[in-house]
């Protein structure tokens, strides 16, 4: 019970717990065991709801904290565009993106506690500032993409063009119950959106996969060293793409918050899931084999497609099996990626 509890509330309370880990940790504590699983049980998806309710939960400071009463763009102003205020959005997420994702990386990479936490790194290498100074251009770009959405979307509301809920009592099952699956309901986006930028290696099919890796998706996989700046590390069609999930529930005529809430799931569970390290990093294993070996786990355990289609690997070496003889894994790419640190800092 006491663990079901700590797996929801983890996220939910990010970084607090994380730090109170790091801080305990002995240098006589074992490696932590590195394991990809298939799905996820029960208690694992309570981790998703957590974070989920910390993506309403900002959602809903955005739109009701930040702005007072109904002066929210999508609630009237937005009718008409106007800079006064749309510069605002741009400028909330550029903040938010450089404060989370900077803060996050300066405390596993240059923190006081980094030698203790260096044993909790996945890929036992550092990367190096290149590709970090090279991974917070583009996120920062893809956050400015999302603004843009946003904008957009505030527009459409605010004309009536599209559904929307004016108070969340007005429909409040139906947005809690949007709130709490935010991350369950967008993750199957993920990864169709996903496995369509990658190599399909169908037969008798045209590869226009291998063409959106080497035009668009190649970008992102530069950083197999992958670090919190490397999540939303985009290029603008994907970065347009991925932040689309955030459409998924506007049919519903849900609150805006609950869309907000959408941006910020997408934004924070690809940056934490990107910063390289198990807990008390935030780091995914599962999805940084993908990063190490390109052909295999493309979505999450949480919503298992990679299971069902044959995709999920443990380890390197499944990747191989999957694919059997047509080329998979690091061999069969052809992106350059960044060089490692060639000492034991990120430099």
């Amino acid at each position: 019970m006491i663990e079901a509890i700590r797996e929801f509330f983890t996220p939910l309370l990010w970084p607090i717990p994380h730090i109170i880990a790091a801080i305990r940790l002995k240098d006589s504590d074992p490696p932590p065991e590195l394991k990809a699983v298939p799905y996820l049980t029960v208690r694992g998806h309570l981790t998703g709801l957590g974070g989920a309710l910390r993506s309403f939960l900002i959602g809903i400071f955005l739109v009701n904290g930040l702005y007072d009463g109904y002066s929210y763009p999508a609630f009237g102003r937005g009718q008409v565009f106007n800079i006064s205020w749309m510069w605002p959005i741009v400028f909330r997420n550029i903040i938010g993106t450089w404060l989370i994702c900077s803060f996050w990386d300066w405390w596993l990479y240059f923190g006081p506690l980094k030698e203790k936490l260096f044993k909790h790194k996945i890929y036992k290498r550092y990367p190096s500032m290149a590709q970090m100074r090279h991974d917070a251009f583009f996120t920062t770009i893809a956050s400015c993409i999302a603004a843009a959405l946003e904008i957009t979307l505030c527009h459409f509301w605010a004309t009536g063009a599209l559904p929307m809920s004016r108070s969340l009592l007005d429909k409040p099952i139906l947005n809690l119950f949007m709130g709490l699956t935010i991350t369950h309901f967008r993750e199957p986006h993920f990864h169709l959106m996903h496995r369509f930028i990658h190599p399909w290696k169908m037969d008798n099919i045209p590869d226009l996969g291998k063409f959106l890796y080497r035009q668009v998706h190649s970008l992102h996989h530069k950083s197999s060293n992958i670090t919190s700046f490397s999540g939303t590390n985009m290029h603008p069609v994907e970065a347009t793409l991925y932040y689309s999930a955030a459409l998924i529930s506007i049919p519903f005529g849900v609150h805006p918050s609950i869309v907000l809430g959408y941006f910020v799931d997408l934004a924070m569970m690809a940056w934490l899931g990107h910063d390289g390290f198990v807990f008390p990093g935030s780091g995914d294993y599962f999805h940084e084999l993908h990063h190490l070996h390109f052909d295999c786990n493309y979505g999450t355990p949480r919503i298992p497609i990679d299971y069902f289609v044959g995709t999920f690997a443990k380890a390197k070496e499944d990747v191989g099996k999957n694919w059997g003889k047509k080329p998979s894994g690091w061999k069969a790419n052809e992106t350059y990626v960044h060089s490692d640190s060639t000492s034991n800092k990120v430099e």
